[in-house]
């Protein structure tokens, strides 16, 4: 199959992080695959350069970027359009329609459709298939009136296995991690605000370092400043590769309020690092506290330092790290990951490439009523 993921996202989040592994998994069984996506420093994080396309249409009334974008499509001949980014939905779909190419979106937060027009062709009648990484996506997905339950599928999140090393210059005190895009959603201002109400004894043995960037990082940087943190808290920016900055962890933090599953978390997990977060999105599918996480009942600062001071006396913790590991291990894998995409690609592809008055007639019959 020719297969082309498009993003429009400005930042390298967890969605991202999804494209380049799938794409990677999708290309290593033999498929030729594109990504598209804006021309910005993340870029070449997706896939080799070769099989980047460094631009994307700004939005609906881009008619030079929509007109560039059907033309790669045509000249790579591409068997199945991924969009990844919301922004996309809707865009792509008409193109694929026009082009009579299977189109197959990924959604990977909890979202109920509820723009008009703009949501019922985007996700009702566009896609030949909806990929979500948690039953309670599709629960919540399937609420909405134009999109049929049965084109939406479940396909875990899948991460490479191979376990990171610890380095050698670990730091004595208690390290807590946090690893992903630094905005509001994902609760890193909540994180900075509990260690100013850790015990002073505890404070002194613990520290936080943050990487990643993002559109609230200037924002945690004042508050650092403001609860005197700077012996407590480090941003280390982007990393490419986090693995041994999480190995040398003693916990992995995420307090969001909205996600999937998280790829952080999952990478957290499978480094053998005992993990503490909300059980939002599709987390509480796997997450059992006390078992194989500690989980967040609340985002109050107050409530997390307590929560932070029972994990760092808890002597199960290196129990429940192992068991972290064990539950991705069982679920998580790129292998069962590909194995589900490859599936679900290949049966569009093949319904879509029916003759046109065929494929139409398909479409309109699965088209909600």
């Amino acid at each position: 199959m020719n297969i082309l993921f498009v993003s429009s996202a400005k930042h390298f989040g967890g969605t991202e992080r999804w494209t380049s592994m799938a794409a990677a998994e999708l290309a290593g069984r033999g498929h030729s695959v594109w990504v598209c996506c804006p021309d910005l420093p993340h870029a070449d994080q997706f896939i080799s350069e070769n099989r980047l396309i460094r631009s994307v249409p700004s939005g609906l009334e881009d008619t030079r970027g929509k007109a560039d974008l059907a033309a790669t499509i045509s000249k790579l001949d591409i068997n199945v359009v991924i969009p990844v980014s919301q922004r996309m939905y809707f865009l792509t779909g008409q193109i694929a329609r026009r082009l009579n190419i299977a189109m197959v979106l990924r959604l990977g937060i909890v979202r109920l459709p509820w723009r008009p027009v703009l949501d019922w062709f985007g996700y009702g009648i566009w896609p030949d298939a909806i990929i979500v990484n948690t039953s309670r996506i599709k629960r919540v997905l399937s609420w909405a009136p134009f999109v049929k339950p049965d084109r939406i599928h479940v396909i875990y999140n899948g991460i490479t296995q191979d376990l990171p090393v610890a380095n050698s210059n670990r730091d004595e005190r208690f390290t807590i991690s946090f690893v992903g895009t630094v905005s509001w959603r994902k609760g890193v201002w909540h994180l900075i605000s509990a260690l100013s109400h850790l015990p002073d004894d505890i404070l002194r043995k613990t520290r936080l370092q943050i990487i990643g960037t993002g559109p609230a990082l200037n924002q945690c940087r004042r508050l650092v400043e403001k609860h005197r943190l700077h012996d407590n808290v480090s941003f280390e920016g982007h990393l490419e590769n986090p693995s041994s900055q999480l190995a040398n962890s003693d916990l992995f933090t995420l307090l969001s309020m909205q996600e999937g599953i998280s790829n952080s978390l999952l990478e957290a997990m499978n480094a053998g690092v005992a993990s503490y977060t909300t059980l939002v999105g599709g987390h509480g599918e796997f997450i059992r506290n006390g078992v194989n996480a500690y989980v967040a009942s609340s985002r109050n600062p107050k409530a997390v330092a307590r929560d932070l001071v029972a994990i760092i006396n808890d002597k199960d913790r290196a129990r429940i790290a192992r068991a972290g590991q064990e539950t991705v291990e069982k679920l998580f894998t790129t292998v069962s990951m590909g194995d589900q995409l490859e599936t679900l690609l290949h049966r569009v592809v093949h319904t879509t490439n029916l003759p046109l008055t065929q494929a139409m007639v398909h479409r309109r019959s699965d088209v909600p009523g």
